[in-house]
């Protein structure tokens, strides 16, 4: 996690490696027309990769199991994920009525994140409060 992290930021400083490879697409836009399934002869992959890392990291992190796994923990469990779904719900609603454009499309990106990072915080703050 704290690699893709460190890789985020090195991307946002603008100082990332290009790391061009290959890669089969299924939709591009390409001067204002979609071409549909093909091969760009040369990506950058370099942001895929840390965005693709940190989705994993964060997804292992939310579903990995607790030393002593109940009925009670599981319950907690369910509450955080039902509890992060309503808070990305408002937060989906809230950016389609006040994001456009490719701010849109940004904020859409993070919501994916917002979603598992949201969880593990109600999660492990009602275990804490548990103990």
């Amino acid at each position: 996690m704290v690699l893709f992290l460190i890789m985020f930021g090195i991307d946002l400083a603008g100082a990332a490696p290009k790391i061009k490879v290959p890669m089969p697409y299924i939709v591009n836009e390409i001067i204002g027309e979609n071409a549909w399934f093909g091969i760009l002869p040369s990506e950058d992959m370099y942001m895929e990769i840390w965005m693709l890392g940190i989705f994993i990291s964060l997804l292992f992190i939310a579903m990995s199991k607790e030393k002593t796994e109940d009925e009670m923990i599981m319950q907690i469990r369910l509450k955080s994920v039902f509890f992060s779904l309503w808070f990305t719900s408002v937060l989906f609603v809230v950016e389609t009525l006040f994001f456009f454009n490719i701010a849109y499309a940004y904020s859409l990106w993070a919501t994916l994140y917002v979603l598992l990072i949201v969880f593990i915080i109600k999660f492990r703050y009602e275990i804490h409060q548990l103990k």
